[in-house]
This record gives structure tokens, C-alpha cells and sequence, in this order.
């Protein structure tokens, strides 16, 4: 089984996933990470050449997504991460490396799991077209600019609201414009409104989604 959620920066796709994960005991996939993984080894490596990044996502492999993610977790959430894996999102030959390597990733863990919640902004109109169940999220953008305040506050990251307002404003301007992988909802997607709803209100909704089938 695979289920796919997509939708806006802080509109909840992550808990979503993590929380029916958990109650389905299925595998969880943060598709942003290979985008964070990439743009934190652009960081540090100084490489911000095009051919260069492309070469640099070719070069990725899920043994280093899951080496990475392991050891720099909390970081790959910082305001600058964040920046640099949204500029270079739109690119279509890394989009193309990072969505290949995301199904490899997906088809290892089909093997051993019975299936798998992955999260992201393409994932049931790119990634997974035919997943098994489709979600899309989305609330106010002042709500989720409060959520992600809050979050990287919990952090330890010194940020203003509305310094995160403003970049939630590009990010979603970046995301929905993009040629290669717009965020748009799937047709099949189930839609839920996540602003001032509890993670358990909607884990409790997609539930219901999935067990009328």
C-alpha cells in the first residue's frame, strides 16, 4: 500500500504521515529530505553551479539520504536548508534524480513493510501517481507560519513570525509556479483543511477516508 500526502509547507503533511504511519503500521517517507539532504551537501560543499548541483543529485543514493538524515536531523529544518532545497526544487534534472531515487527508496521498504506513507508537494500527481490513497492539506498561511515558528522555536532556532510569514509567502509562490512538479492537488486527492484542527482531528478523518474503501 502506498499512500501519498501532499500540500502546503506547515499545513500538517508530516505529523499526517507520521500518525497514520504509526496507527497502519506502515513505513514513513519524508519525500522533502532528499531535497534537504541535497541542498545541506550544497551548503557545505560551496556548489551552487547548476551543472554542479545536477551532478551532486545524481551522485545521491539512499544510503547517504539515510546517513545524513541520521546524524543532522534537526538541522536539515533550519530556515537556511529550507531556503536552498526550495530554490533548487524547480530544477528538472534533479527533480528527476530525486524522484527516482524516492521510488527506489519506496520499492526497498515495499519489500519488507506492507506499505508506505510518504509525504511531500508532487507525490500523488509525479512521484505515485497511482497510489493507493491520496491526501492534500492545506490551512491559512498565517496558521501554518505560526505552526512553523513555533516548531523551529522548539528547535532552538531564533526566528520572527513574520520573517517565517514571508518566506511561507515564496515558498508557495515557488512551489505552485514551478514548471516541473507544481503543488496541485490530484483529482482522486482527498482534501482536508487543516487550520485550527488537532493532529488527532485529522488523523481521525483520513482514517475514516481510508476505511470507507
Amino acid at each position: 500500500m502506498i499512500i501519498a500526502i501532499d500540500g502546503t509547507a506547515a499545513s500538517g503533511k508530516g505529523s499526517l504521515a507520521k500518525n497514520l504511519s504509526k496507527s497502519l503500521n506502515l513505513h514513513h517517507l519524508d519525500s522533502g529530505i532528499f531535497y534537504r539532504v541535497l541542498a545541506y551537501q550544497a551548503i557545505k560543499l560551496k556548489i551552487n553551479n547548476k551543472i554542479d548541483l545536477i551532478e551532486l543529485s545524481n551522485k545521491l543514493s539512499i544510503n547517504k539520504i539515510i546517513e545524513i538524515k541520521k546524524i543532522k536531523s534537526e538541522n536539515l529544518r533550519s530556515s537556511l536548508i529550507s531556503k536552498k532545497s526550495s530554490q533548487i526544487a524547480p530544477d528538472k534534472n534533479i527533480r528527476k534524480a530525486l524522484v527516482k531515487l524516492q521510488r527506489e527508496y519506496v520499492n526497498q521498504f515495499l519489500i519488507s513493510h506492507d506499505g508506505v506513507v510518504i509525504d511531500g508537494r508532487d507525490i500523488g500527481t509525479i512521484v505515485f501517481p497511482n497510489a493507493d490513497f491520496k491526501f492534500y492539506l492545506d490551512a491559512d498561511i498565517k496558521i501554518r507560519a505560526e505552526r512553523r515558528t513555533q516548531e523551529l522555536i522548539h528547535l532552538n532556532y531564533e526566528v520572527i513570525y513574520q520573517d517565517v510569514l514571508n518566506d511561507l509567502i515564496c515558498r508557495d509562490k515557488r512551489d505552485k509556479n514551478r514548471i516541473e512538479g507544481p503543488l496541485i492537488i490530484a483529482k482522486d486527492a482527498f482534501y482536508i483543511d487543516t487550520g485550527n484542527k488537532s493532529e488527532e482531528f485529522v488523523l481521525q478523518k483520513a482514517l475514516k477516508f481510508i476505511k470507507s474503501f
